[in-house]
């Protein structure tokens, strides 16, 4: 199976630094929750873009979601397929650090996701 970051993206983000302090922000358009120290700078469009998969897959998980359900058109096995690929190359991002939230945090996560009526 494929690594799902090229090596100099991954460079890039295992270079970057869990902060557990952090407060995380809500992206309306992927419907997730993200820290400032998950977003590496200078990825690769491919590299952000796979980025960008993780932080949807995880927000799936943080909201419970089964694996069966992931996606717009969860037959297709898009977000199944990101998310085998980043567990078979495992990799030192910050996010997987966060894949069991805090209750403040769900309860944000929660409130975001009912005002953007996703």
């Amino acid at each position: 199976m494929q690594p799902l970051f090229s090596e100099r993206d991954l460079r890039l983000i295992e270079a970057l630094e869990y902060r557990p302090e952090l407060e995380p922000a809500f992206d309306e358009i992927k419907a997730c929750l993200i820290w400032e120290d998950e977003r590496p700078v200078g990825l690769t469009p491919a590299g952000y873009e796979s980025l960008c998969d993780l932080w949807i897959v995880r927000s799936y998980i943080h909201r419970g979601v089964p694996c069966a359900e992931w996606g717009i058109d969860p037959a297709s096995g898009y977000f199944q397929e990101v998310w085998d690929r980043a567990q078979a190359h495992p990799i030192g991002w910050p996010g997987f650090r966060r894949m069991q939230i805090s209750e403040k945090d769900r309860a944000y996560l929660e409130r975001c996701l009912k005002e953007s009526g996703d």
